[in-house]
């Protein structure tokens, strides 16, 4: 039986209009009924993703930043959080004069930017994300879980060895989507919030099911039996999962999920 499941939202759960299936809420509240815990896992702020299934009544879990927090969506509880230490952003701050791109820090709910372009701020805004300008990142003091660099004519093998190379020993980073990159401490990823899920409410692989669409998705895969990839995906994270599932514009997550529903 399935106990756990969970699903990326940007290019799996939410189609290429930006729209979540609605029905899936209610199916969310089917789940919890069943003792089947239901987390949205995404590189997404939490604030986002609280706003994304407001109209979701129980209490579903948030693996917010690709990992970095774990918290819950009603109560507002914290099962996990892992912040970045301040020394670590300067250096990768410093990295911004090197590379040429924009960077922000992600708070929970906030994006912090120094000398943001017009476009930058214009996807804050297409995104609900409140954007907080700043003349030097130094005037950031809370925890931040996330660094995001936006790179506006696609990532290039040239910046990822870059990063590579010059990268602070207990940082990481992933390609995030086609023009971004997110760098957090090491050991933050998708799949081992995953993997603490499961340790916590004693879950196995065997009974864990999860979808994804792109590179930050695939430790998320390792952590899953049911590893669904949507059509959509690029071939070489298809290969990492044991199933396809059909693309995120034909609903393919709920469908899955509300087959497997079907038969409890």
């Amino acid at each position: 039986m399935i106990k756990l499941i969970a699903t990326d939202l940007d290019g799996t759960l939410i189609n290429d209009h930006g729209k979540i299936n609605e029905k899936i809420f209610d199916l969310i509240e089917y789940l919890t009924e069943k003792k089947i815990i239901f987390a949205a896992a995404s590189g997404r702020f939490y604030s986002q993703l609280s706003e994304n299934f407001e109209k979701v009544n129980s209490d579903m879990l948030f693996i917010a930043h690709n990992g970095a927090l774990i918290k819950y969506h009603k109560s507002g509880k914290v099962l996990y959080s892992n912040c970045i230490l301040k020394e670590d952003i300067k250096t990768v701050v410093n990295f911004k004069r090197e590379l040429g791109e924009e960077l922000f820090l992600a708070s929970d709910t906030t994006a912090y930017i120094a000398n943001p372009s017009e476009h930058m701020l214009a996807i804050f805004n297409h995104v609900s994300v409140p954007a907080a300008v700043v003349k030097s990142f130094e005037e950031v003091k809370c925890p931040i879980y996330r660094m995001t660099y936006y790179v506006k004519d696609g990532v290039k093998p040239a910046i990822l060895e870059y990063l590579k190379s010059n990268l602070n020993d207990n940082l990481e980073f992933v390609v995030s989507g086609s023009n971004w990159i997110d760098i957090t401490n090491k050991g933050v990823s998708k799949g081992n919030a995953i993997k603490m899920l499961q340790e916590k409410f004693n879950i196995s692989e065997k009974n864990t099911m999860v979808f994804g669409d792109y590179y930050n998705d695939l430790t998320m895969f390792k952590a899953a039996h049911y590893s669904y990839a949507m059509e959509n995906a690029p071939e070489d994270v298809k290969k990492h999962a044991n199933f396809i599932a059909e693309s995120n514009n034909n609903n393919g997550v709920y469908n899955i999920i509300n087959n497997y529903a079907a038969s409890l």
